[in-house]
């Protein structure tokens, strides 16, 4: 009996990486028996926005091609990770990096270099960083908070998952290069500080000390840092040089050989101190290297000739990798990358158009985890650079801006959800940024955005200079006040900050303003008391049988209220009553005008209750001061209330008195 079969053939393509534009991620090469070395290499020395170095990527270029020699094992190319300059960016690192990590799958007793040259910077003991390439801190350490740095912190995590697995990682860093970082000095010790104290079962070399800077210089090789150089020397064989030379390089005589030369260079040649720090001693008799004597003869060569360097390229016996992809793989990776250098990243045929369809016909295939990751950082470099631009002042209010800065956060929250199942640690440390462009953006729900951004990244004073800058929009001005200043405590040194505050307090005029413009009103008090004169003048009436008349003094008390009004800057009218008791009496001498009989006495009780009632026009010297002197012109009217009886028989009163008065006062604030 026949059977008929149906044969399909599925066009499949072998490609060869190392000649790709575009290549997805190497898995771990399985033809290798028995443990493998590993390396993440990075270095930068063209920053874009802080102060570039000199020697950092041919520091990380030197370390990479150590370990391609023979002298370094001849480590797989595919088992390096190297990022230089422009390309050593922390979306870089971190998703791209690790990613590759992941495919190689790292088991016990494999080796995991960590390399790093280039700036490192700290904000205190529990954050500190390498900055990459394109880190703009806006001359504020504070800013770090934002992006743009690798969290070293984070990283040490990382470094621990690995150890727990058996991997020996030895994590070198060569970053102390400067103190003129926004951290200072202060910054460099947390720095070194953190990363010795802070272990996480790693080999630890590190280029300086606590509170020293690393140096580097054309007269070092070809141009080199000097830590760097001789952690290379030494490992290429120079530190086996002893009696017992046993053609290995342990942890304890790389540190002997580092720690003989590189202090004893810095201060015979450059006049400053420089000491490594290597932890920790439990691992000295660990093997890091394995002498090639053929490969040191030729290092030695080079040095001696002055170029300095293993400049030359050893044969390399490893042979390129290749990979299989079927056609329509092929060709929607392509696509995904047409579209990503169109910039055409969201919408129809567009880059995560074709990443969607990748997801769906090949998850977890190579091309797609590289199109994933490759999306991510296009969207997390996109808002690092305008990141960039806020710290450097540069804050489009405009609705165009406002549209973008929406885009901006909707794309990074994609990015993190791309990310988070490979990189959480990341993903979690971009979402401030996340919620701080959706507050930044056409949204009503700008303050809850910034609320939640405060909440995830609470000392971030970027977060709250974009907080002061809402309530100022909103006339919220004692709220924006508050947050602009907090934003200037948090990064003293960022004057865009400083630039908001002012724009606030000039909106918001202050109290002194406002009496400058249209002076002070205000309720004022009198009271007081003394003493009472009567002092009456006897005109002489011998018919009355009155010979005389004199005065007694008595307590007299004064309560009243005045309201101030102002007219202009230093003119007020204040209206003022004083309510006024005195208690006096008056001596009526009477008796026989000729003088022949003693005068007889008569004493009669003076009691009044008067108002007196001014309307003064004042004219203040100044008007800024807490005590302001001024000349005083008032129409006033004294009222008689109330006289008592016996008086009032004897010696009625008038009931009003009209006059006017100046003098001069002082106004105490």
């Amino acid at each position: 009996m026949r059977k008929n079969c149906l044969v399909i053939i599925l066009p499949v393509l072998l490609l060869q990486a190392s000649l790709s534009a575009q290549t997805p991620l190497i898995p771990r090469d399985t033809t290798i028996a028995g443990p493998q070395t590993f390396a993440m290499v990075v270095g930068i020395s063209d920053y874009r926005y802080v102060r570039p170095l000199n020697y950092a990527d041919k520091d990380a270029e030197l370390f990479s091609d150590f370990l391609r020699s023979p002298g370094g094992g001849n480590v797989p190319k595919d088992n390096i990770f190297s990022l230089l300059n422009e390309k050593a960016t922390s979306s870089n690192f971190w998703s791209k990096g690790f990613q590759w990590m992941k495919e190689k799958r790292l088991q016990k007793g494999d080796k995991l270099f960590i390399y790093m040259a280039g700036h490192g910077d700290a904000i205190d003991e529990d954050q500190y960083f390498f900055i990459s390439y394109d880190c703009n801190p806006g001359g504020d350490k504070n800013n770090y908070l934002a992006g743009g740095t690798i969290q070293l912190f984070n990283l040490k995590k990382k470094i621990a998952a690995e150890t727990a697995k058996g991997v020996e990682v030895i994590f070198i860093m060569d970053a102390c290069r400067t103190n003129e970082l926004p951290g200072g000095a202060e910054g460099l010790n947390f720095l070194n500080t953190a990363i010795s104290e802070k272990k996480a079962g790693e080999i630890i070399m590190l280029a300086t000390g606590a509170g020293q800077e690393s140096l580097e210089d054309a007269s070092i090789g070809n141009g080199h840092g000097l830590f760097t150089w001789y952690l290379v020397d030494g490992l290429s064989g120079m530190a086996d040089m002893s009696q017992s030379a046993d053609r290995k390089v342990t942890y304890h005589e790389i540190q002997t050989y580092v720690d003989s030369n590189v202090p004893a260079i810095a201060q015979q040649q450059f006049r400053r101190n420089q000491e490594p720090f290597f932890c920790c001693n439990e691992s000295s008799e660990k093997v890091i290297s394995k002498v090639d004597t053929a490969y040191l003869r030729k290092w030695m060569d080079q040095k001696n000739q002055s170029h300095g360097g293993n400049s030359f390229r050893s044969k390399r016996t490893n042979s390129p990798s290749y990979f299989t992809a079927d056609t329509l793989l092929v060709e929607t990776y392509n696509k995904f990358y047409d579209a990503l250098n169109n910039k055409n990243l969201n919408g129809p045929s567009s880059a995560e158009d074709f990443l969607n369809q990748l997801n769906k016909k090949y998850p977890g295939n190579p091309y797609t985890l590289d199109a994933k990751s490759t999306l991510a950082i296009e969207y997390i470099n996109a808002a690092q650079a305008k990141m960039n631009q806020y710290f450097s002042c540069f804050d489009d209010p405009s609705t165009a801006e406002k549209k973008r800065n929406t885009e901006l956060g909707t794309n990074l929250e994609k990015a993190i959800n791309l990310i988070r199942e490979d990189e959480p640690e990341y993903a979690e440390a971009l979402i401030p940024q996340m919620l701080f462009w959706k507050a930044s953006g056409e949204t009503e729900n700008a303050f809850q955005y910034a609320y939640q951004a405060l909440a995830a990244q609470p000392n971030g004073a970027f977060i709250y200079n974009r907080l002061a800058l809402l309530h100022l929009d909103n006339n919220n001005k004692d709220s924006a006040l508050y947050y602009a200043e907090k934003a200037t405590q948090l990064a003293p040194k960022w004057t865009c900050a400083f630039g908001v505050l002012n724009k606030v307090k000039e909106s918001k005029p202050n109290k002194n303003n406002q009496l400058l413009k249209k002076g002070k009103r205000g309720i004022g008090f009198t009271a007081g008391g003394g003493t009472n004169n009567s002092n009456p003048t006897y005109s002489g009436n011998r018919n009355g049988g009155i010979i005389d008349v004199e005065s007694n003094s008595a307590g007299a008390f004064g309560a009243g209220i005045n309201y101030t009004l102002p007219l202009g800057r230093t003119v007020s009218i204040r209206p003022e009553a004083v309510f006024n008791y005195s208690n006096t009496s008056i001596d009526f001498l009477s008796g026989d005008t000729t003088g022949g009989q003693p005068a007889e006495r008569t004493t009669v009780p003076f009691k009044i209750n008067s108002a007196h009632i001014t309307l003064p026009f004042i004219f203040n010297f100044t008007s800024d001061k807490k005590a302001n002197p001024y000349f005083k012109v008032a129409a006033s009217i004294d009222l008689v209330l109330s006289q008592d009886n016996a008086s009032s028989r004897i010696i009625p009163v008038n009931k009003s008195l009209a006059f006017g008065d100046a003098a001069f006062g002082v106004d105490l604030h």
